[in-house]
Order: structure tokens, then sequence, then C-alpha cells
């Protein structure tokens, strides 16, 4: 009945979610603001409508506008500067790319030619199928507050600059013997790649410690506070982490009876060791929970 009630209101704040954008199409559809709105978690608003959506929530919303645009073209004498402002677009230009890009034929061109039929359909669609990928079944922790050293990197998770820290850190944590026989490593991830430039995601690589040490250079240190958790332990390749994620959300999120907090999920990994196999790595996804 938990999950009953807990599935039906996620669907409620999906659909309330696309059918402010549906009747807000011209608006600053700020994924930020959306998430405020409806109040859901900003670090997980965007994964949520992902479960539902089978796509990114910000692809949906270029493909509504695209779509509106297609009628407005047929049914309307509306100038393209005019029609490109009334959904969204900053100027004719963007919107005229976009546009082909999208159907392959100019705004004009559809304009043109009453007898196109173009591939569009405005009505947004719940995701129906669920792909298993893996069997993961979460556990509830408390966790005790943590002390860390870190880096915080800016660039693309995975990325030769997140590898780059990673050394860093483990060579001051080896120089200054922090980390002991069972060194804790730590990844916290602020930001979505789905909604901001990999570029400029932000993370931070952490081991864990009790040492007091002054910083050094871009090593700091800090205390990571207790939360209650929802964790996932997961076996194999690091690169297969955001299937994993997409799982998580549509499998289990969308369904717990509990409420997501406002923080960024972070991850853990229980053999970070050059010699461990990628089939063998172990790696435990921390999602805060009330």
């Amino acid at each position: 009945m938990i999950q009953e009630k807990t599935i039906s209101y996620y669907h409620q704040k999906a659909s309330e979610v696309l059918q402010y954008i549906n009747n807000n199409i011209g608006s600053d559809l700020n994924i930020r603001y959306l998430a405020e709105r409806f109040h859901i978690s900003f670090y997980h608003f965007h994964r949520i409508m992902r479960a539902f959506l089978d796509e990114p929530l910000g692809e949906y919303i270029n493909r509504v506008r695209l779509e509106t645009a297609v009628s407005l073209l047929k049914y309307s004498s509306e100038p393209l500067s005019v029609i490109a402002g009334n959904i969204g677009y900053a100027d004719l230009s963007s919107f005229s790319k976009a546009f082909s890009k999208e159907f392959g034929i100019s705004p004009i061109e559809c304009r043109n030619d009453q007898s196109l039929v173009l591939n569009t359909h405005i009505d947004y669609r719940m995701n129906s199928e669920r792909k298993i990928i893996v069997q993961l079944k979460p556990k509830i922790i408390t966790l005790p507050d943590k002390k860390v050293c870190y880096i915080h990197v800016i660039g693309k998770y995975g990325s030769d600059e997140v590898q780059k820290a990673w050394d860093e850190l483990e060579e001051f944590s080896k120089r200054n013997k922090l980390s002991g026989w069972r060194p804790g490593f730590f990844a916290i991830y602020y930001d979505d790649p789905d909604i901001v430039d990999p570029a400029l995601c932000s993370s931070d690589v952490c081991i864990a410690t009790k040492k007091d040490l002054k910083e050094e250079g871009r090593i700091k240190f800090k205390t990571i506070k207790g939360e209650k958790c929802m964790v996932f332990r997961y076996k194999g390749p690091y690169e297969q982490l955001w299937d994993i994620y997409e799982y998580i959300y549509k499998d289990w999120i969308i369904k717990t009876d509990h409420t997501l907090r406002d923080l960024p999920t972070f991850e853990k990994y229980l053999n970070f060791l050059p010699q461990t196999k990628p089939e063998n790595l172990l790696t435990e996804i921390y999602i805060p929970i009330e």
C-alpha cells in the first residue's frame, strides 16, 4: 500500500511538472525553478523525471517546443521571429537551427509546404517499460560524521582531471599515513551531466582520515555530516554506474516510502585498487533520505 501511494505521488508530481511545461512552453523552464516549484529535491529531480519520460527533461522540453512550432507555422500567420519567442527561443537563428536539426527542413519550408507531415506528437508519455539491468536491494543506514581530506574537481566525471585528483590525493594520503589498512575512498557528485555541461560538472574526491593536518595546495579537509541513507552495493565496472543509477531511480526511488533529502548522492569505493579487475570492483551508492 505504501509503495502504491508513493508511486501515485510521484506520478502525480511528474504529471504536474509536464502539464506546467506544456502550458508555459515559452517561459524560462529552468530545472532548478521547476524542482523548487513542485517541491522535489533538485539533486534528484532530473533523474526522477527521466525515469518516467525515458529521455532527459531538457530534450523533452526542446522537442515539445519544436512540435508546438510546427502547429504555429502551419496554422498561424505570425512571423517566424514571433513564433520563436513564443516557444522560448532567444532569437530566430537559434530557433531555425534547432528546427532544421530536429526535422531536416527549415521553418520557412515547413510553412510554405502545407502537404508536409512531420513526425510530431506533443503529448507526453510516462515510461511503462521496466528494463532490469541488475538486481540491487538497498539497505537503510545512518552514517556517522566522517572527516575526509578532499580535492574539489570541475570536469567530466571519470575524466583524466578527476583521475589526477585521485592520484594526488592518494599520494598525500600515503605520505601522511592517513588511511591505515582500511582506506575509505569517497566521491560526492554535485551535478547531473544531463543538465550541466559535463566539462563543468563538479565533484569532491575524498579519502577518510582521523588525523589533523594542515591543508596543502588544493587538498582540503572537511567533515561529511552523518545522514540517513539508502545504500545500494554494486559489483562491476565503473563505466556502468550510469546505467545502475537509471535502474535505481526507475525501480527503487519512485517506489520508496522515504523522502529524498535535498543533498547530493555520493559513492564509496570498497576495493579501489589498481590490481582489482573491473568486473570485481565494489561500489556503494549512498542516497540521503529523511
